[in-house]
């Protein structure tokens, strides 16, 4: 059973200075759990209730209800939980630009960053780069959301306006998204294989300046109906099936 000093760490892990500090987060249920311990990334702490679906065979410490509840954000807590220490992920990217990847500015809604990796990992993206001032991506709603893709999805929390001027600097083509560009049907594969980044706005402002000034070109989601605008998660998803199927994805 865990001390009650583990519990109330577990628990500190709802805050994002606390998990940026201790370089550790948490993940909950069968399927997290599963992918997270498949990782290779670090594992802190494996519990599991006497009543929960986890495997017999997971070295999970044992722990009562009413402290699995206590320990997760969950109101109906799956009764699995497993804490993972954050990978270097900055040592990661590469000198060169990644074929095929998504950059995030100033998103706030968890559910729609975890819903975008997920989407992400689907199309085969090679990585995310998300502004500073965007939801913390090992935020508990983020990780639950993302089905266990953030654990294959290369997530880089950056100086956005600065890394996509490098990135463009490097030959990448930078497409913001916006009401004003050229249509998304009208991409073609005319880039010499040049990498692509797509760049979606937070969900009430858009694109910042600092971000726009450094975009190649601009593009949109051409709709029919009466609604304004679409959420993040639904354009970047519409956005990266455009590209799959326009074979841009490599190049």
């Amino acid at each position: 059973m865990p001390t009650k000093n583990e519990i109330l760490a577990v628990r500190a892990l709802r805050n994002r200075k606390t998990r940026l500090e201790e370089r550790k987060f948490a993940v909950e249920g069968v399927k997290g759990v599963e992918e997270a311990l498949s990782s290779g990334w670090t594992v802190h702490g494996l519990y599991a209730t006497a009543d929960s679906n986890a495997p017999e065979d997971w070295p999970a410490e044992r722990v009562s209800s009413k402290d699995m509840s206590r320990m997760s954000t969950l109101k109906a807590p799956p009764g699995v939980m497993a804490v993972m220490g954050m990978p270097d992920l900055e040592s990661e990217i590469a000198s060169s630009p990644p074929a095929f990847s998504l950059a995030l500015d100033g998103l706030s809604d968890p559910g729609n960053l975890g819903t975008i990796i997920r989407t992400a990992d689907w199309f085969g993206v090679e990585g995310i780069w998300v502004s500073q001032d965007t939801v913390d991506p090992f935020n508990p709603k983020v990780v639950q959301a993302t089905m266990g893709a953030i654990f294959r999805m290369p997530v880089w929390t950056v100086d956005l306006p600065k890394v996509l001027g490098d990135l463009a600097s490097n030959g990448a083509v930078v497409q913001g998204l916006d009401l004003e560009g050229d249509a998304l049907w009208s991409l073609k594969n005319d880039q010499d294989g040049a990498p692509r980044v797509a760049v979606v706005g937070s969900e009430s402002h858009g694109i910042s300046e600092d971000v726009r000034a450094v975009c190649s070109e601009f593009i949109h989601i051409p709709g029919g109906g009466q609604s304004e605008s679409l959420n993040a998660s639904m354009a970047a998803g519409i956005v990266m099936a455009a590209w799959h199927g326009a074979g841009l994805k490599n190049g």
